[in-house]
């Protein structure tokens, strides 16, 4: 189906680590609703614990369950699931797919995700990076473990739930 000229989506499948949720994740989100009727995120790494994934897969869905209410996406985002890491390719996609359920399009930048999926037959929505010399994760993540110039790339909202997080979280405060 088209629409203006676009085609659109049923239920798209956005998956992102969020360690932690930044402006470009939110940018891409607000995007991916031009192409898309309802979407369902896939929180990546759940299980791992350390200084790049310090975010609890419990943490990583709150600050996404604030940002799909500020944003009035209730209607939009369907479900947000957890994916575990395999080191084979099939049973990562499989544990995907089963967690998701039903998707139509896979969103996203990362090449490794595209690549399985567009192997199986999906779809891919790459839509592009925004701002990535100031929202790429490792860099609000670096400047969290420094101490300080992280909270404006994040939506305003969830920046008091990471102050939280980074408080009582031991594989930052090591």
């Amino acid at each position: 189906m088209t629409f203006d000229g676009v085609k659109k989506y049923q239920t798209g499948f956005f998956i992102g680590r969020f360690q932690p949720f930044h402006k470009g994740h939110l940018h891409l989100i607000k995007k991916s609703f031009r192409y898309i009727d309802t979407m369902i995120i896939g929180i990546g790494s759940v299980g791992v614990v350390d200084r790049d994934n310090f975010l609890t897969y419990q943490e990583r869905k709150k600050m996404l369950e604030v940002v799909i209410k500020k944003e009035g996406w209730n209607d939009k985002v369907s479900k947000i699931v957890p994916l575990k890491d395999f080191h084979n390719d099939k049973l990562w996609l499989d544990n995907s797919l089963k967690a998701a359920g039903r998707v139509d399009v896979v969103i996203g930048n990362n090449e490794w995700t595209n690549r399985i999926f567009e192997a199986a037959g999906y779809p891919i929505l790459r839509l592009g990076f925004y701002k990535r010399y100031l929202y790429e994760g490792k860099k609000v993540r670096r400047l969290m473990l420094e101490g300080g110039g992280w909270e404006n790339r994040l939506p305003k909202y969830i920046v008091p739930l990471l102050y939280g997080y980074i408080a009582n979280n031991e594989a930052i405060n090591q």
